[in-house]
């Protein structure tokens, strides 16, 4: 382990020397000042330059998306500083912020231009259905911390927020093609005009592949989605954004506990907004957001005799989800040194799954917030930003405090200190509080829980302290370094017990159960940099170093293991003349082990794309050659699943 950690920081340390050797010709091209920094917008949900956000914040743009030659949104995640990303199988990818996690991302934020996207019941994000295709992703900010002070529930660890384009910016026809190894073949076409004075995008994709050798792994994945904008000449705007997905997973479980069938099964997800933007007359403006989300788990009614001998028990995963949010956000700017946001919403979330809750019933979850957040310039020095949530969940009828601050230190025009305090929560999910999880015999009397929920939980909270130092020497160079300490305080747990006395019960039976447990602490430091020049390099290098404290918790479930002592991203890219551009892009993980399952060592994973841009007369044509795991088989999971070394060819056309 150790030659692997020395082995990667070489290759950051050459890296970085490219960087600090060039910040005087990057100085020279942009200026001596920091000039027009990037703004963000998902930590307060105010515009706010990089360097007086009141988190750390790291920002994915479209180039570093195509650079990195990724195929799924998860994977272009390696590259933000303490954020793990594995495969348990083909369908369910998932990552984690700072470990803690198991096979569902249940204590990050998914949000798609601004909307939250999960599914409730369990806390899952699907990564692989998304209703957005990864050609229309813009920008990804990733909010490195808790933020339930702008979100509420479930921004505990962290917050992703995909943008899109505009439409206005994709006019015409574009399309794309892929095919390699491993059985790759993805499409993808977007069509962007005008209907009156609204402006459109609509987009198919299709995304394919064999997953794992060796094991029936398959997916495919398809999705719809339209985007319109619509200005008014009052100088409001009007958003419509929809989205369709459906994928189509074989399924094989690596270990099972029972012998299950190899098998298919679909997921689908559908998503609807409407976004109503308006000016005051005040140096201000409101925004009214609706949404609705629909989730459906489709893995039912396949049947399995060796589990028990003589007895068929019936299986039926299925789950339908549904979610309806309504936000309503102010913002105004008072003076030249202090603005503020207002803003206040409501969500109801509900599911009905047989299998999971032991009831045909709907069961529901409502959630009640109101919110704000303050900017206020002390002198050009200093900034204070400040900001608070209270929300309300009648799953656990109780209100919630959850509260921000950070101050700002502007040390000269180029570099900024930042300290920040700052609280994350997670409401239990339907799943902890009322899970009955369930398997019935077909031709005998018998019922099998595979979970059984003691309820009564309490909300997971994170307090979390930190450090920031941001150094910009221009325009085209950047340093970020946080060091912080997080304290989780009635982290959910999980424990078997003996089942409860149900006559139908197996004797000596064990049931999963949710508990809190005692606090858990991580600390660390984390740097990410990045940095272009003139002659069309650009490098984003990211390191991350996570410890967790889980002393006096009361179950032995491997919390200190669960995320990477040392993490390493790094992607490089050249632009050549003629069109030529090539890229290489690196992670390294420590040795790790994903919550409650079996440890895996350190791993290297490298990848390489070379593109070439030319016409077909008139016509843009790019052509890609990319590789992934070209060091070799890696698991990043579980130890006995390996990805290979893949690569493909991709084609994209704009008209």
């Amino acid at each position: 382990m150790k030659t692997d950690l020395i082995t990667s920081m070489t290759v950051l340390w050459g890296a970085t020397g490219m960087f600090v050797a060039d910040v005087q010709a990057a100085r020279a091209a942009d200026g001596d000042s920091a000039g027009d920094l990037p703004q963000v917008l998902t930590p307060s949900r105010l515009p706010q330059r990089l360097d007086e956000a009141p988190s750390t914040v790291t920002i994915i743009d479209r180039a570093m998306i195509e650079a990195s030659g990724a195929r799924r949104l998860v994977d272009v995640l390696r590259l933000v500083p303490g954020l793990q990303v594995g495969y348990k199988n083909n369908s369910l990818p998932t990552a984690t912020y700072h470990g803690l996690s198991d096979e569902y991302a249940r204590r990050m934020l998914l949000l798609l231009n601004g909307q939250r996207i999960f599914q409730y019941s369990r806390g899952v994000i699907e990564w692989n259905n998304l209703p957005i295709p990864l050609e229309n992703i813009e920008r990804i900010e990733v909010v490195r911390g808790p933020a339930a002070a702008a979100y509420g529930s479930n921004a505990l660890q962290a917050v992703i927020n995909i943008q899109t384009g505009s439409p206005a910016e994709y006019p015409g026809l574009s399309a794309r093609i892929a095919g390699g190894n491993q059985g790759i073949a993805d499409g993808f076409l977007r069509y962007g005009g005008r209907v009156g004075a609204m402006d459109y995008t609509l987009s198919v994709s299709s995304v394919g592949d064999s997953g794992y050798p060796g094991v029936y792994d398959d997916r495919r994945n398809t999705s719809v989605s339209f985007l319109g904008e619509m200005p008014f000449e009052a100088g409001g705007e009007l958003k419509l954004q929809a989205g369709f997905a459906r994928g189509e997973y074989g399924i094989q479980d690596p270990e099972p506990t029972f012998p299950a069938p190899a098998r298919d099964f679909p997921v689908t997800d559908n998503f609807q907004s409407l976004q109503w933007r308006q000016p005051g007359t005040r140096n201000d403006e409101w925004t009214l957001t609706l949404s609705h989300n629909v989730f459906h788990y489709g893995d039912r009614g396949f049947r399995n005799d060796q589990l028990l001998p003589g007895v068929n028990l019936q299986f039926d995963y299925d789950i339908q989800e549904e979610r309806y949010e309504a936000d309503v956000q102010y913002v105004r700017r008072f003076s030249d040194a202090w603005r503020a946001r207002a803003g206040f919403g409501y969500y109801q979330e509900r599911v009905r799954s047989p299998f999971y809750f032991d009831t045909d019933a709907t069961l529901s979850n409502e959630v009640s917030w109101l919110a704000g957040h303050g900017e206020y310039r002390i002198n050009p020095a200093w900034i204070l930003n400040a900001g608070a949530m209270l929300e309300y969940s009648s799953l656990s009828a109780a209100w919630l405090f959850l509260p921000r601050l950070s101050v700002h230190y502007h040390w000269d025009d180029q570099q900024t200190l930042r300290v920040a305090y700052s609280t994350g929560s997670r409401q239990p999910t339907l799943y902890e509080n009322n899970g009955r999880a369930i398997i019935r015999g077909v031709n005998v009397p018998l019922t099998i829980y595979g979970a059984y929920a003691s309820g009564g939980l309490n909300p997971e909270i994170n307090r979390s302290i930190e450090l920031g130092y941001h150094w910009q020497p221009s325009r085209s160079a950047s340093l970020d370094l946080r060091l912080f300490q997080e304290r989780y305080s009635d982290y959910i747990g999980t424990f078997y017990r003996p089942a409860p006395d149900l006559p139908t019960m197996l004797p000596g039976h064990l049931v999963l159960d949710f508990a809190n447990d005692n606090p858990i602490m991580v600390r660390g430091l984390e740097a990410q940099w990045d940095w272009r020049n003139p002659s069309g390099t650009r490098l984003f290098a990211s390191y991350a170093l996570t410890t967790i404290d889980a002393a006096g918790t009361r179950f032995d479930a491997g919390y200190e293991d669960s995320a990477p002592h040392h993490g390493l991203g790094l992607l490089i890219s050249q632009a050549f003349g003629n069109g030529w551009q090539a890229s290489l892009n690196y992670d390294y993980q420590s040795g790790t082990q994903w919550y409650r399952d079996q440890p895996i060592d350190g791993y290297h994973q490298l990848g390489a794309r070379l593109a070439k841009r030319f016409k077909l007369g008139s016509t843009p044509v790019t052509a890609e050659l990319i590789g992934a795991n070209l060091l070799g088989p890696v698991s990043d999971y579980l130890p006995n699943r390996e990805w290979d070394r893949s690569v493909f060819l991709r084609f994209t056309i704009d008209h």
